[in-house]
């Protein structure tokens, strides 16, 4: 479970891809986006990281403390192996199609 402050949170998802963050701290990257959204903290757009390979202006926005107070505990669970969509089995997918 990764655990930090709104501030904390928001000075890391303008700092790298949340692709990176997933991975660093082994939670999902949606969580994290999702994370961000329930607690009023603002993302990089689609694009922000290639602008930045390319050597072009960013501006990151500043994190609203309006709803919630700066050092308010975000919460973020980790990421659990076997859990989502459970995958078709050859055969399963086989006998599906033949019916249909």
């Amino acid at each position: 479970m990764l655990r930090m402050t709104r501030a904390e949170l928001h000075a890391l998802v303008w700092a790298k891809p949340m692709t990176e963050i997933a991975r660093e701290f082994g939670v999902r990257d949606q969580h994290v986006a999702q994370a961000c959204d329930a607690n009023d903290i603002a993302r990089p757009r689609a694009g922000h990281w290639q602008k930045i390979d390319h050597e072009k202006t960013v501006e990151s926005e500043a994190l609203d403390n309006m709803r919630y107070a700066l050092d308010a505990v975000v919460l973020i669970q980790s990421a659990a192996r076997g859990q989502g969509r459970r995958r078709k089995s050859n055969g399963e997918s086989a006998t599906r199609r033949k019916a249909a």
